[in-house]
C-alpha cells in the first residue's frame, strides 16, 4: 500500500502543472478549454499508438467495456469541473471556490467506506478531518474579493461534478479483474471523455478556438498539459489507485491525491511565484501534511 500512496502523492504534485497552465492561460485570455481538448487529442493519438504496439492482456468484453466507460465518464465530467471552476473564480472568492471544489474528496472516501467495506479507523478519520480543515484554512487565507453571487452556483456545480468524476475514476480499482485494463487504455478513455465533452459543449465556437492555436504559447501549454497527463496516467495515478484498493484502502486514494496537490501548489506559490505565505496557509500546509500521514495508517 505504501508504494500506491507514494505514486498517488507524486500524482498530486504533478497536478500543480494543471493549475499553473490554467492560471497562465487565463491571465493571457487564452481558452483553457482548447488547451484541454488539444492535450486530449495528443493523448488519444499517443495512447492508440502505444496500444497498437503493446496491447492489453485479453479479458472479458464486459470487464473492458465497463472499466473504459467509467474512466471515459471521469474524463467527460472533468472537463466541466475545470470550466465551472474557472467561471466561479472570475467573480467569486478564489480561495473559497478552490477549497469548496477540493472538498469533493469526501465523496470517494464515503463511497469506499459505505459501499466497499474500507475500514474507517480513527487515524484515517483524523487524517480526513485534518485535510478538510486544511482546505478551509487555504480558502480563508486567499484573496476573497467577490463580484455578485452567481459564482456560488458554479462552485457548487463544480463540486458535485468533481465528486462524480473522482468516483468514476476510482471505481474500477475496487474490482481486481479490471486490472487487465491497463493504465494506457484508461488514459485513452479519459482523454476521449474530455474530447467528447469539449465537442458537445463548444462545437459552435470551434472556428474562434482554432484561431487561438496560432499563438505559440498555446502549444507550450498544450505540451505541458499533455506531457504531465501522459506521465501521471501511464506510470502513476491508475497504478496507485489499483495498489491502494488492493490493500483494502481505496477510499483514501483521493484524499492523498488532493492533500499532496494542495501542499505542492502552496510550495509552488511560495518558491516559484514568490508569494508571501500567510499564517493560515502555513497552518493549512502543516495540517495537510499531517493528514497525509494519518490517512495512510490502518
Amino acid at each position: 500500500m505504501i508504494l500506491g500512496i507514494i505514486l498517488l502523492a507524486v500524482t498530486g504534485a504533478c497536478w500543480v502543472i494543471i493549475g499553473a497552465v490554467a492560471g497562465h492561460a487565463a491571465r493571457r485570455n487564452l481558452p483553457v478549454g482548447t488547451v484541454q481538448a488539444c492535450s486530449a487529442v495528443l493523448s488519444v493519438l499517443i495512447s492508440s499508438a502505444v496500444l497498437y504496439c503493446r496491447p492489453d492482456p485479453e479479458c472479458a468484453f464486459s470487464i473492458r467495456f465497463w472499466t473504459m466507460a467509467s474512466i471515459f465518464g471521469s474524463g467527460f465530467f472533468n472537463y466541466f469541473v475545470i470550466q465551472l471552476m474557472s467561471r466561479a473564480m472570475k467573480t467569486g472568492p478564489n480561495g473559497i471556490v478552490w477549497a469548496t471544489i477540493q472538498s469533493a474528496l469526501i465523496f470517494p472516501f464515503l463511497v469506499g467506506v459505505l459501499c466497499f467495506g474500507v475500514a474507517l479507523t480513527i487515524p484515517r478519520l483524523g487524517g480526513l478531518a485534518a485535510i478538510v480543515t486544511a482546505l478551509a484554512l487555504f480558502g480563508l487565507a486567499r484573496d476573497n474579493r467577490v463580484q455578485g453571487s452567481g459564482w456560488k452556483w458554479a462552485a457548487v456545480g463544480s463540486l458535485l461534478l468533481a465528486g462524480i468524476n473522482q468516483n468514476l475514476s476510482n471505481l474500477p480499482s475496487y474490482f481486481p479483474e479490471a486490472a487487465a485494463v491497463g493504465s494506457v487504455s484508461r488514459s485513452l478513455a479519459a482523454s476521449l471523455g474530455t474530447l467528447t465533452a469539449f465537442l458537445i459543449a463548444d462545437w459552435r465556437t470551434l472556428p474562434a478556438r482554432t484561431a487561438a492555436l496560432k499563438n505559440p504559447l498555446m502549444w507550450r501549454y498544450i505540451a505541458c498539459l499533455s506531457g504531465s497527463g501522459l506521465i501521471t496516467g501511464y506510470l502513476l495515478m491508475y497504478r496507485g489507485l489499483n495498489l491502494v484498493a488492493e490493500a483494502g484502502a481505496g477510499a483514501i486514494s483521493y484524499p492523498v491525491l488532493v492533500s499532496s496537490c494542495i501542499v505542492s501548489f502552496t510550495l509552488y506559490s511560495i518558491f516559484v511565484l514568490k508569494e508571501k505565505p500567510k499564517p493560515l496557509q502555513l497552518g493549512g500546509l502543516g495540517l495537510a501534511l499531517c493528514g497525509i500521514v494519518l490517512i495512510s495508517l490502518k
